[in-house]
């Protein structure tokens, strides 16, 4: 049965809406800069820098919608040796330390983004060849194509901060109980998506 495309559809899945449509574009920009250098003997040069910022989208909304769909690689060797009430209290301060650690990067990698956005540092400028003092903040750029460097750093705290909140839903769901679980069929479903 094909499912009907909806904007509820896309918002639920845009992690991978997002992660497979830059991988999609890193792959096909990747081979036209192939047959530009290779066939052609003339390469491209701002496909290096678009091909970089991409993959950086890719692998941070891809690594939030891995974590969306528990497909991250777990070592639960140990974790699968213990029974009771040893096992859900592992769980438990798993959980707790998955989130602080997931606030952590997302707090961190924000602060990396406004680094991006402002080169910090005294600046001055030649007024009628006299230095006069022009402020503390030079918005940064990238070297080919002076882009934004933040529109590729913004990729890193979207993803953590969408893991946390997806952390913050299981742990509601899971361990907390405050959130009631979907039947295993409409959750594969509605997490599944198209992709």
């Amino acid at each position: 049965m094909k499912k009907k495309i909806t904007p509820k559809l896309i918002l639920t899945n845009l992690d991978a809406i997002i992660c497979g449509t830059t991988l999609t574009i890193c792959v096909i920009l990747v081979n036209v800069n192939v047959v530009f250098r290779y066939f052609l003997n003339s390469p491209i040069k701002w496909t290096d820098e678009i091909v970089t910022s991409l993959f950086v989208w890719t692998v941070f909304m891809g690594s939030a919608y891995a974590h969306r769909r528990h497909a991250h690689l777990g070592v639960d060797i140990v974790v699968n040796l213990i029974h009771g009430k040893a096992k859900d209290i592992i769980a438990l301060v798993v959980s707790i330390l998955e989130l602080a650690i997931l606030l952590l990067l997302t707090y961190i990698s924000a602060q990396y983004v406004a680094n991006l956005i402002w080169k910090r540092g005294i600046i001055f400028k030649t007024v009628d060849g006299v230095f006069k003092y022009a402020g503390q903040i030079k918005l940064t750029y990238t070297d080919t194509l002076r882009l934004p460097k933040w529109w590729t750093g913004i990729a890193v705290p979207l993803g953590f901060g969408l893991s946390f909140c997806y952390s913050v839903y299981f742990f509601l769901r899971d361990q907390l109980h405050l959130i009631k679980s979907k039947a295993p069929e409409t959750e594969e479903i509605q997490e599944g998506g198209t992709f």
